[in-house]
């Protein structure tokens, strides 16, 4: 495992000698011992790399780092994020104001190692993470100087190595006992006696945080002790006091009587630690309980969150001592009554203290609740869809709906910090009182096990939602209303409605209704899951989309768009603002796969009840070889070592190259096109007997598949036929001598298809500084058709990456590709030019064909225009030929020929683009045109 101290790491030269370290991790079975298994020989299985890593830093009495060769391979188990500690010195080395500690494991056991700060942004953009392969190349044994005989490993640099954990496969429970080893050292003892801590490795901190925000429960310490049993006693000789009496005399007393009361509204958990805060669990939760007098705030504080918070719901009775009463913060949002005669004391608040003294809380079970005791029931406001129409900006509702569409986990950056992160996703319900759904924009509500698995077909339930609506001057309503959650919204979903209290709501039971009468093919025809959607739509004039902020702080150089963009962390969405012209448009047609997964009927599921569902069945054969681990170019990672020459490492490079893949690409599309001009030049005579066309695909598939895999035949055969030559999703770049011509028509060029050039372009492209080249479609951006078959598939692709490696339900080979397209089969690439022709940016521009039907056409305006680019862009679809028909005598066309035709009225044109930008880890950025503005409108 241990190389010579020296500053050149050596590389794997073959595949043959990568396959022979890769770690091969076996599945669990029912009640069998987890087994790990190695493909090299019989020296690899008979010691770990990871122990005798450990084994030369422990005897070795120099502290300096260790360079290491790189041959023998790692997986990453977990990776876990907390804050830093008060007065930690990596804060002169690092800004950040996290740490992140990695567990590692080489098949035999594994290690938990601290990843220097330096390293940090490997997880913020998703290239370090679980599953992943690495080689540490240089590393270093960190004595903690505040704790006695405490010591930690700490990754100094690392390669992201070509391979990934198979996701078929599960990390078994691994040993410590090779780590034994250790204890024949001082130092092996504290570091043996460090590895075996569940507790973060940096002094200061005792729990870790959720990878991705802050306001999710992360950690066993969450799961806590099961709360005491409540003694069925007569609970007059506790002596209680009610919440009224409580405001009137809280001022007066010392220790106050027991109260018992009932939870009417909850809220998120709020984190407030930073880096100076010095309280071991820096988490507060609020509460609003109610007895038969009145409804009073209660503040759940500190270690007691962990300790209560999941065991805390609506519609809880409490049997509280030992609290404490103060002036309640003003400053709060607060949940909206539902229960007009329940007197509300919000002027002081119940708060819940670990310590000084430690509150006494009990849970009284829901079986022994009396009705002598009067406590208020819960009550609810549910609405229907067509209700909301009518209702004012600000109203707080709840409802109830049929998911239809489940848009991917997004995040956005907390305004009082930069490494803090708001998590949220879009979703579509209906309910069956119109065909217009609820859009509801849901933001993480302290439930993880919920808002990780909400999918179409699923029955949606969301309290305390505030509306949301633009009203423009004259209060003429322009925008499809949406509700967004409050701080004290809760969500539920089926499987988890059983025992509600709104279960018995009159609205919930008429939704109940129509649901049984609803087919499941009618309701999965209009099912959708993930890729680009942004709500609400921009309004018709920029004047208006700016009219309360400042347009001059709004608008984003195109030579700021590059640094904006490394910028963002993984799955971060932010919006940008640029102006200039554009001077390229063109069509791209992105195939289907040949062959689809296949819908098959849901299970019956009970309205409130748990759902019957069976595992998912492997698509493939079990006998399968799924230990294979893709392999792709190796990363070398080492800031340290490069940050004295260079401005940014080997590895910032190489993401770059990754996030403009069309100028890599030139020089292989190039050679591609010459292999194939002598077979273009002996297909051009085809033989007899067959339509011309038909000939010559069948011509070209022939010649082609002796060099391709079957797959790759199969998808270049449904190509082939749908008019197209690429790859499923994956375009080929266009020549850049093309660009050149100054051309002011259409031109072809392989499975671009349709494209104009403005005849400055070729003039303009020679000087420019930069071209940053966004223009490529990533299958993450497409929204896919929901297959419920596969939705544990569909839903691990849409949501954030995990923390830690879980026995995946999904077949390994499975690809988001396989699932078919929710929108048109083409995009447009644009080429925008900044007004200085000083940088040009490639996007993408996604317009949806005009229906009724689809769920990106919610909030647009759905007038019929005349289908030039400049009108599909400005409005953001593209007119129905047929419906057009209808509405004007004149014919429109939406073939994309026609279309691109139409881009010479914006040649010289100055035009406001909005760019919705999201962020999708290695490298992967997605820029898409969302809106053009003419600088006249």
């Amino acid at each position: 495992m241990m190389g010579r101290r020296t500053h050149h790491v050596r590389r794997l030269n073959s595949k043959r000698e990568l396959s022979q370290q890769i770690v091969m991790l076996a599945e669990l079975g029912d009640g069998s011992t987890p087994s790990v298994h190695f493909e090299g020989g019989a020296e690899e299985r008979d010691k770990s790399a990871l122990v005798s890593l450990l084994e030369q830093l422990t005897t070795s009495t120099a502290l300096y780092p260790v360079f290491l060769d790189t041959s023998k391979l790692l997986v990453v188990v977990s990776i876990q994020r907390y804050l830093r500690g008060p007065g930690n010195e990596e804060r002169s080395r690092s800004a950040s104001s996290y740490l992140f500690d990695v567990t590692v494991t080489d098949g035999i056991t594994h290690v938990k190692c601290h990843l220097a700060p330096a390293l940090n942004s490997l997880v913020h953009w998703n290239c370090l993470r679980a599953g992943r392969g690495i080689h540490i190349t240089r590393c270093s044994l960190v004595n903690d100087e505040k704790r006695l005989n405490r010591c930690f490993l700490q990754i100094e640099a690392l390669e992201l190595a070509a391979a990934q954990c198979d996701p078929s496969l599960s990390i078994p429970s691994l040993s410590i006992e090779p780590l034994r080893s250790l204890t024949t050292s001082q130092r092996g003892k504290d570091l043996l006696r460090t590895l075996q801590t569940e507790t973060p490795l940096r002094v200061g901190r005792l729990h870790y945080l959720p990878l991705w925000n802050n306001n999710d429960p992360c950690g066993r310490e969450w799961i806590g002790s099961k709360p005491p049993p409540f003694l069925n006693v007569p609970l007059e000789g506790f002596g209680l006091i009610s919440l009224q009496d409580l405001s009137m005399t809280w001022r007066t007393n010392v220790g106050f009587p027991r109260l018992l009361v009932r939870i009417m509204h909850k809220s998120r958990l709020r984190y407030y630690g930073r880096p100076q805060t010095k309280v071991d669990f820096p988490y507060q939760a609020y509460f609003e309980v109610a007895d038969q007098s009145g409804m009073m705030p209660l503040v759940l504080w500190n270690s007691l969150c962990p300790e209560w918070y999941q065991s805390l719901h609506v519609g809880t009775v409490l049997l509280l001592h030992r609290y404490s009463v103060k002036h309640s913060y003003q400053m709060r949002t607060w949940a909206t009554p539902r229960d007009p005669q329940i007197k509300s004391l919000r002027t002081i608040e119940i708060c819940l203290n670990p310590r000084d003294p430690r509150a006494e809380i009990q849970i009284v079970p829901h079986q022994q609740v009396k009705a002598e005791w009067r406590l208020p029931d819960i009550k609810y406001n549910f609405i229907t869809r067509l209700e909301l129409d009518q209702l004012s900006e600000g109203f707080t509702c709840d409802i109830i709906g049929l998911v239809t569409f489940v848009g991917r986990c997004q995040r956005i950056r907390r305004e009082d910090s930069s490494e803090d992160f708001y998590l949220y996703r879009w979703v579509h319900a209906v309910d069956g009182s119109t065909e217009q759904p609820f859009v509801l924009e849901l933001f993480a509500t302290s439930q993880p096990e919920t808002f990780q698995q909400i999918h179409p077909m699923t029955y949606l339930v969301c309290t305390q939602m505030r509306l949301v609506r633009e009203l423009r001057p004259g209060g003429v309503i322009t925008t499809v209303p949406y509700l967004t959650t409050s701080n004290e919204s809760q969500i539920s979903i089926s499987g988890h409605h059983k025992g509600q209290p709104y279960t018995k709501d009159p609205k919930v039971q008429g939704f109940i209704r129509w649901v049984k009468g609803q087919h499941e093919k009618d309701v999965m025809k209009s099912s959708v899951i993930g890729g680009y959607y942004s709500f609400p739509p921009a309004p018709k004039l920029f004047q208006e989309y700016c009219k309360n902020l400042d347009a001059e702080a709004l608008l984003t150089s195109t030579s700021q768009l590059k640094k904006e963009i490394e910028s963002l962390h993984y799955k971060e969405h932010k919006r940008f603002i640029l102006q200039g012209t554009i001077v390229a448009v063109q069509y791209v047609c992105h195939t289907e796969p040949a062959v689809r997964l296949g819908a098959v009927p849901i299970q019956e599921v009970d309205a409130f009840g748990a759902s019957s569902s069976q595992p998912v069945r492997c698509l493939h054969s079990p006998e399968k070889d799924t230990r294979v681990i893709r392999q792709t170019e190796q990363l070398r990672v080492d800031p340290v070592r490069h940050h004295q020459r260079q401005s940014t490492p080997i590895f910032t490079r190489y993401w770059l190259r990754n996030r403009y893949p069309l100028r890599d690409l030139q020089k292989s599309y190039d050679s591609k096109c010459q292999a194939h001009k002598p077979l273009r030049k002996k297909l051009s005579n085809p033989p007899t007997g067959m339509p011309k066309q038909k000939r010559t695909v069948n011509r070209q598939m022939r010649a082609l598949s002796s060099k391709r895999p079957a797959a790759a035949q199969d998808a270049e055969v449904a190509a082939s036929t749908k008019g197209s030559s690429q790859a499923a999703e994956q375009p080929v770049p266009p020549n850049e001598d093309d660009y050149g011509r100054c051309d002011t028509g259409i031109t072809t060029d392989g499975n671009s298809k349709y494209t104009w050039r403005s005849p400055t372009w070729s003039e303009i492209r020679e000087h420019l500084s930069e071209h940053l080249h966004f223009g490529q479609l990533l299958p993450e951006s497409i929204p896919r058709r929901f297959v419920y078959k596969h939705r544990d598939f569909l839903m691990q692709q849409h949501n954030l990456q995990a923390t830690e490696c879980s026995p995946a339900t999904a077949v390994s080979n499975m690809e988001l590709q396989s699932f078919a397209s929710a929108c048109c089969h083409g995009y447009y690439t644009v080429t925008m030019v900044g007004v200085n022709h000083q940088v040009a940016v490639d996007v993408v521009f996604l317009p949806v064909v005009m229906s009724h039907n689809s769920h990106r056409m919610l909030g647009l305006s759905m007038d019929v225009h005349d289908n030039t680019v400049a009108s599909v862009m400005t409005s953001g679809y593209i007119c129905d030929k047929q419906t057009a028909d209808n509405d004007r005598p004149k014919q429109i066309s939406s073939y994309p020929d026609q279309i691109i035709k139409t881009a010479a009225d914006l040649d010289n044109t100055r035009v406001i683009c909005i760019l919705d930008v999201c962020h999708h880890g290695e490298g992967k950025s997605e820029v898409i045109l969302h809106k053009m503005y003419r600088m006249t409108e």
